[in-house]
């Protein structure tokens, strides 16, 4: 199991697909993966459980594009 961290935003955060790609690359609900997105709208960390390593980098790189600060945890 790997952790993600994400931090915050940038200007410009695609919200709904921040949404869809929680559910889509690492099977979050609808209600979570909304969840998530407001949180790190409100200024708070968020820290999600991937099932691989190698899941979790590509989901940091997408998170990423879409606008969020992410990366990995030790």
């Amino acid at each position: 199991m790997a952790k993600v961290k994400i931090t915050g935003w940038e200007y410009g955060l695609r919200k709904v697909e921040l949404s869809k790609l929680q559910m889509s690359m690492i099977a979050l609900p609808l209600k979570e993966s909304k969840k998530n997105v407001d949180k790190i709208l409100d200024g708070h960390e968020v820290i999600i459980e991937v099932t691989s390593q190698e899941l979790a980098r590509e989901f940091v790189e997408e998170v990423r594009r879409l606008g969020a600060r992410g990366h990995l945890m030790d």
